[in-house]
């Protein structure tokens, strides 16, 4: 009898605790941290997969994607010239190294102005000349004036050659003779304003008066340039002062005659811009060209 009751105790108690083991792991959960990890599902390449299993990634393995594609680097709009460039052009500008501005010396009206803008004259020809009638009285009166005094100093010399002459005479006729002379001289610059005359052979560029126009003293009549000797002016890398100095020979394309001309470097500037690295070159034609006119502008080809 006592053992039947020990055995049924034996079974309720195992009984309970299965029944307490299962509460328990209901409550927590599985113990997934002895639980032995499951192999990862294999895919294989040979067979495609019709639907990817829900929750599973489908991006393919970071081994098997396409390597990136670098960016090109990116270059300056404008680029340095490279100090080994074939070729450069620098600007260039035709001018005319003899040229003047002819203003109005004296106060007067002109009455003889020929030349128009353009036109083409020589050495001595008269570019103006002003109504002067006053200034050429004043001009005859001095030299009046210089015949007289000079006649009462030879008197004053040929008394004293005989002994009948005093010293404030001689000396008064001699200091007359000499303010004649200055009177003279006076009028004479004044008349020599009347008439302006070419002193060089040229052409005229620009005209700033009229004929029988009343001018003062000082305004500006015309401008006028020797086109016989053109220049060609630049601005280039002082670099390049090893290559262009005087007597070296290159080539000028010239925009409005559309022509490329020889050229040949008379001289350069007294100084580099420290600021800029350039210097002024100065280049003259190896050969006349007659379609070419001061203002032209153009770009010299400069090969190293």
């Amino acid at each position: 009898m006592a053992i039947n009751f020990f055995t049924h105790l034996l079974a309720v108690s195992a009984v309970s605790g299965f029944f307490l083991s299962s509460a328990q792991a209901t409550e927590t959960g599985p113990d997934t941290s002895s639980a032995p990890a499951l192999p990862a599902q294999v895919v294989s390449p040979f067979v495609p997969s019709t639907a990817p299993a829900q929750g599973m990634n489908t991006s393919p393995p970071a081994e098997l994607s396409a390597p990136p594609i670098p960016a090109p680097p990116l270059q300056p709009a404008f680029a340095p010239s490279s100090p080994n460039a074939v070729e450069d052009r620098p600007a260039v500008q035709i001018t005319a190294p003899t040229n003047t501005q002819i203003s109005a010396g004296m106060a007067g009206q002109l009455v003889e102005f020929p030349f128009q803008d353009g036109d083409r004259f020589q050495t001595g020809d008269v570019l103006a000349r002003f109504q002067c009638s006053q200034q050429e009285a004043t001009l005859a009166h001095a030299r009046a004036e210089y015949v007289k005094h000079r006649g009462l100093l030879d008197v004053q010399t040929r008394m004293k050659a005989l002994g009948q002459w005093s010293v404030s005479d001689l000396h008064s006729a001699a200091a007359d003779l000499q303010a004649a002379n200055a009177d003279l001289k006076m009028a004479l610059a004044v008349v020599a304003q009347c008439t302006i005359e070419a002193p060089f052979n040229g052409r005229v560029s620009n005209l700033m008066v009229h004929n029988y126009q009343y001018l003062s003293p000082g305004t500006p009549m015309l401008e006028i340039l020797d086109d016989s000797a053109l220049e060609l002016s630049m601005l280039v890398s002082s670099i390049t002062l090893r290559h262009l100095q005087p007597g070296a020979t290159f080539q000028v394309w010239i925009h409005e005659t559309d022509h490329t001309y020889d050229v040949k470097v008379t001289r350069v500037s007294g100084k580099v811009d420290p600021v800029s690295k350039t210097v002024k070159i100065y280049a003259q034609l190896v050969q006349p060209a007659p379609d070419l006119l001061p203002g032209m502008t153009g770009s010299a080809i400069l090969k190293n």
